[in-house]
């Protein structure tokens, strides 16, 4: 049996491939689908649909809560992904990289979609500064507002250290 990276990339938890983990089982007798040839600029390009509207200062004190909070909801989500693609790597070996590649891709992927959306909830934050709302937004995980930097192993493992300490005080 082989692992790949399932199509829904484990964002949906009632997937019949992969039950929710990103990573589906593929018998090696079949052939598995074509991989996709793009290069790397070529993804790194990868647009995201936008939820802010372009007229977001015609909108009221409600809906801009309402959309903030729905960027926030996102980004916790993606951010206990990552938590969870982090707790099964076994960082103690010395070929995690090597074997755990396509786990390291799922990382890179969600923490390019985070940027996105805190590029947004920035857009959104300026505009409740600019029209003096009073309005103070948490997030809900600890990697929400952390950049995680996928290459580098140390970081990874400080970072997951620190939210294994904090859930556990």
């Amino acid at each position: 049996m082989k692992t790949e990276i399932c199509s829904c990339q484990g964002l949906d938890a009632a997937c019949k491939k992969c039950f929710g983990s990103g990573f589906a089982s593929v018998n090696d007798d079949h052939k598995a689908a074509p991989k996709n040839t793009a290069t790397k600029k070529e993804k790194k390009k990868q647009k995201f649909e936008s939820i802010v509207p372009n007229n977001l200062s015609e909108l009221s004190k409600s809906e801009v809560d309402a959309l903030a909070i729905k960027l926030i909801t996102s980004l916790d989500f993606k951010s206990k992904k990552q938590t969870q693609l982090l707790n099964a790597i076994p960082f103690n070996t010395t070929t995690f990289r090597r074997d755990f590649g396509d786990k390291f891709a799922l990382l890179d992927a969600l923490e390019t979609e985070k940027q996105f959306l805190r590029s947004e909830l920035l857009l959104i934050d300026q505009e409740i500064q600019q029209k003096k709302y009073n309005s103070k937004f948490r997030f809900k995980h600890y990697f929400s507002d952390k950049d995680l930097d996928v290459t580098s192993n140390r970081q990874l493992k400080t970072l997951l250290r620190a939210y294994k300490k904090l859930k556990n005080n």
